[in-house]
């Protein structure tokens, strides 16, 4: 009966009434993470697949029960992060009323996080919390969720969708659909959710530095427009080096030389041109529509980065300048100015959030002056007024914050050392300390004898050997002497008396 309620509440979608089908009082809040393994212990015992041989099912409902668990616990765990102070992401939530919403690819429209892809679950929480794009599997293009097409799960009809409203239900706006939902929020373990931090971290650093070089060169192009003849268009169609005629917006993809201007000579027609200039303004107003759709989404981005890396004042340079300004208007400041000048007056409203951490780019040297600023501002550093002293300040601070980390551990495994031989002194001690304990068996007088003949006799040994060794090298030495004598005494060549006198013979 337990496993099928089991089953029954986990098909509803009530996990977390699972953990409570015995009664307990299973609390999803700061503390509630005793009560769930308590609850789950007992529920375990009585549904395990080793206590129910004979239902079929009994898979299926420890299934449950484990999933139910899981999620209980990352809704305490939430909690108690909560309760700790702003500035933390989460990731954990109760999912009753939730369902996996459709999203789309906005060029293609074919279905996101389809099995075939190969991602996880969490990649869900991802896309819908901003955290990253992902591309489409079908035209390779990169989107996020504000980017993306959004369906309701019930009347299946497009609507708008934001990441502010993830952990809220919702209603999709059709006339013909007023019921509520929410979004999913699948189970990402701590192992996944620390190589998620470092590739969004990746990604938002990249995205900078792209970012930064689009609108360089927009500047750069737009500097240029300004100082050319709005009648270029029509002379790069006549040379030749354009094939749409600026006027009518023909397309002349094979062409004869000479027949651009001859087109443009003949082409007179007041309704072609009114309706080509009505088709670039509006192909104007859909490209500004994505670019602020992609605006929005790259803002979304480096704010969910933001909260997902921990907040905190160091990482508020993480942040773009629509999101500085919100959490400005938010906390009652000035809105206007540099995006340096915003970290500064957050840093200096919430002096306790961070300040003494620090949290450096790896690309510093790619990211523009405006954001080496902001970067200083967001670690308390100012007075440098140009590149090179922004770049020496932040590594002057990073070659610190090395230092001290090195001297910390440094530290650490000396108190280990000296934790280490105080317990090891207190081990030495603690026999004699002992009064009622066991002690030492006393040595009888012939074990004592015994020792000391050993002793003795190995001493001894030693002596002889020595002595041995001594004589040995005192006979050598008295051997190589005579050799030494000897030849000393023979002379060189033969021609000694001795030598002559051996080669005579007598006579007879």
């Amino acid at each position: 009966a337990v496993a099928r309620e089991v089953l029954r509440l986990g098909s509803a979608g009530q996990h977390d009434a699972v953990l409570r089908v015995l009664g307990d009082n299973v609390d999803q809040g700061a503390g509630g993470h005793a009560t769930a393994r308590k609850a789950f212990l007992r529920i375990s015992m009585l549904i395990h697949p080793d206590k129910l041989p004979g239902f079929a099912d009994a898979t299926k409902a420890f299934q449950v029960l484990v999933s139910a668990f899981d999620r209980t616990t990352q809704a305490s765990a939430a909690a108690a992060v909560r309760s700790k102070g702003p500035g933390v992401a989460t990731l954990a939530r109760s999912n009753e009323g939730c369902y996996r919403t459709e999203v789309m690819c906005p060029r293609c429209h074919v279905p996101w996080g389809q099995k075939c892809e190969g991602n996880p679950d969490y990649f869900y929480n991802f896309m819908m919390e901003g955290l990253r794009c992902f591309n489409c599997a079908t035209c390779l293009l990169s989107f996020g969720c504000l980017t993306a097409v959004h369906r309701c799960p019930f009347c299946h009809d497009v609507f708008e969708y934001g990441p502010d409203v993830y952990h809220r239900k919702v209603k999709c706006g059709s006339a013909k659909c007023s019921k509520s939902f929410g979004f999913m929020l699948f189970h990402a373990s701590e192992q996944a959710l620390k190589t998620a931090r470092e590739q969004v971290r990746r990604d938002l650093e990249r995205s900078m530095a792209t970012d930064e070089a689009k609108t360089g060169r927009a500047a750069r192009a737009a500097r240029r427009a300004g100082q050319t003849d709005p009648n270029m268009d029509e002379v790069a169609f006549a040379m030749g080096l354009k094939d749409t005629c600026p006027r009518c917006g023909l397309a002349l993809e094979d062409y004869e030389d000479g027949e651009q201007m001859r087109h443009l000579r003949s082409c007179t027609d007041a309704s072609a041109h009114k309706a080509h200039k009505d088709r670039e303004r509006q192909r104007a107003a859909a490209e500004a529509a994505a670019s602020a759709k992609a605006k929005a989404q790259s803002s979304a981005t480096s704010g969910a980065a933001w909260a997902f890396a921990g907040g905190g004042a160091e990482r508020l340079w993480m942040l773009d300048a629509e999101q500085l300004r919100k959490r400005c208007k938010e906390a009652g400041l000035p809105t206007g100015g540099p995006a340096e000048a915003l970290i500064a007056r957050l840093v200096e409203r919430y002096p306790d959030i961070g300040t003494q951490a620090v949290d450096l780019p790896s690309n510093l040297h790619a990211l523009s002056d405006a954001k080496l600023a902001a970067v200083c501002a967001a670690h308390g550093l100012s007075g440098q007024s140009s590149r090179e002293e922004r770049l020496e300040a932040l590594e002057e601070l990073h070659e610190d914050t090395v230092a001290a980390a090195v001297e910390d551990r440094k530290g650490g495994a000396k108190k280990a050392l000296a934790a280490g031989a105080t317990g090891k002194a207190k081990a030495k001690a603690k026999p004699l300390a002992l009064e009622d304990g066991p002690k030492p068996k006393a040595k009888t007088k012939a074990a004592v004898h015994k020792l000391r003949l050993f002793a003795k006799s190995k001493a001894a040994t030693k002596a002889k050997a020595k002595a041995k060794g001594v004589a040995s090298g005192k006979a050598g030495a008295k051997g190589k002497a005579k050799a030494k004598a000897a030849s000393g005494k023979r002379p060189v060549g033969g021609g000694g008396p001795g030598a002559a006198g051996s080669g005579k013979r007598k006579r007879a």
